[in-house]
């Protein structure tokens, strides 16, 4: 069994997360709507109050002090009452300045020795007190005399907030008072709605978990079944599906990465067929000249020894340089770095042309003005002068001529390799620095080397950070050039 088979699928975890999530609101919903709902109405209400009591208080000397307090107790369901206070033989005396109901004296009595203790508070704590008291009697000012008893179990409660201002003329106490009616009832009732929001809500989630998880997962599935036909080398897809951005990110990359791996299925395809032919050729050839030599008297003689030789050296050269790219590739090769003189070197190079030049006809022409030296391997910055050259002489044109220009400027040398041949189309151009990779997708014979130098030239040069490339016309030909920093002639870091 495969471990995928453990894992709950996408549909599950959506499904899943939405109803943990409904469930969170709604535990919040119970919280706030029910245990946690008296306490927020009592804070509400002393803020409520006690905002009220501080815009009396800084309207204190309006004019229409009167309509402002009918109308805040008519609009937030307040008592208000203010007094003046004055000092009479070392007593506080406070007049009433507004009050909201008539009482009788005895009441009156009881009212005041309250608002007394009220400004004694008041004073007493920087000149703002708020403060609950039990409310299981009140005063009807309708009804003076008949107290009337609290319709609930839970008595209601009086909040009260007293707050002491002083002006240039006098000093006044304001007192705003409010009932802080049970919630009993009113929580009840918002269990009975909770309940039954609930059930709808935890229906009405299951539902849209099953749709969304099920319009969530459902082209993600598919995309998979078709990312494991990837595996069976069935590169022709093309990935579609799905209705937002992730999802359609995700297929364009793997319709991507599909077409990708088909190219390089086909360069892996030709580069077996390439490198099975380079090698069969050599060996073939030793093996063929071999056997003659064996077989038949007379052709054991030194052409036929270096034939084999030759084919042997070839066949040498060409394991050489798969082993150079695969030590290049992984960072193995070790470069040992010098002052090195590259227009001399362009020159030793040539002289590896001699035979070419004169029993094949080519021409291979090196313009240069002044000496560039680099710091750089050797070894291995000949491997990249040599092979360009090389692959110019493979595709040379039909004046077999292969120019090489040095340019040097702003501390950089430039190197041009030019030849006349077919050239190249623009859409193969990435690809002629992967191994064994033919624009004509036809095995040709080089004339020298092995077939593999380009990419060894990109690896060597991507080594020192060179800038290289290639520029290329059908019917006209193709130049391939690469740039390296120069250095002083005799500096060597």
């Amino acid at each position: 069994m495969k471990l995928t088979d453990k894992k709950p699928s996408l549909r599950v975890y959506l499904s899943l997360a939405f109803l943990i999530f409904s469930l969170v609101l709604i535990i919040i919903m119970w919280l706030f709507q029910s245990v946690f709902f008296d306490a927020f109405y009592r804070t509400v209400k002393t803020v409520q109050v006690e905002r009220c009591a501080d815009s009396i208080s800084k309207n204190i000397e309006d004019e229409d002090l009167k309509s402002v307090i009918k109308e805040t107790e008519e609009q937030n369901d307040m008592d208000i009452s203010v007094y003046s206070v004055s000092e009479f033989m070392a007593a506080n005396i406070l007049t009433p300045v507004y009050a909201p109901h008539e009482f009788i004296s005895t009441h009156s009595l009881i009212n005041m020795s309250s608002v007394q203790k009220y400004y004694q508070k008041a004073e007493a704590n920087g000149g703002k007190i708020t403060e609950k008291s039990d409310s299981k009697l009140s005063l009807s000012p309708n009804k003076p005399n008949k107290i009337t008893p609290p319709l609930e179990k839970e008595s209601s409660q009086l909040l009260t907030c007293a707050i002491i201002t002083d002006t240039e003329d006098a000093q006044y106490l304001v007192i705003v008072e409010s009932d802080i009616a049970p919630v009993t009832s009113t929580v009840e009732t918002l269990r009975v709605q909770l309940i039954i929001m609930t059930g709808f809500i935890l229906l009405i989630s299951i539902f849209i978990a099953v749709i969304t998880s099920h319009y969530v997962s459902k082209p993600i599935h598919e995309t998979t079944k078709k990312a494991k036909l990837l595996a069976q080398q069935n590169y022709d897809l093309t990935f579609s599906g799905g209705n937002y951005k992730e999802l359609c990110e995700l297929n364009d990359t793997l319709t991507f990465s599909a077409h990708e791996l088909q190219k390089v299925d086909e360069l892996r395809r030709e580069l077996i067929s390439n490198i099975s032919h380079d090698l069969r050729t050599p060996l073939t050839m030793i093996t063929g000249y071999s056997e003659v030599m064996r077989d038949i008297p007379g052709e054991n003689n030194p052409e036929n020894v270096q034939i084999i030789i030759d084919e042997a050296n070839r066949l040498a050269q060409l394991v050489n340089d798969l082993l150079d790219i695969s030590k290049l590739e992984s960072g193995a090769t070790a470069m040992q770095n010098t002052t090195l003189c590259l227009t001399d070197c362009i020159k030793d190079i040539f002289k590896r042309y001699t035979k070419l030049t004169e029993q094949e006809g080519y021409n291979i022409v090196f313009n240069y003005t002044e000496d560039a030296y680099i710091y750089a391997d050797e070894l291995r910055i000949s491997q990249v002068l040599y092979n360009l050259i090389n692959n110019a002489i493979n595709y040379v044109g039909e004046d077999k001529t292969v120019i090489v220009n040095q340019t040097v400027r702003d501390s950089t040398v430039y190197i041009e390799v030019i030849d006349h041949g077919v050239g190249i189309e623009e859409e193969n151009l990435p690809y002629i620095w992967d191994r064994y990779y033919k624009v004509d997708k036809e095995h040709k014979q080089a004339v020298v080397g092995t077939g593999l130098g380009l990419s060894i030239v990109k690896n060597i040069l991507n080594h020192y950070d060179a800038q290289y490339g290639v520029k290329s016309s059908v019917g006209e030909g193709s130049t391939f050039w690469f740039s390296m920093k120069t250095i002083e002639k005799q500096k060597n870091p």
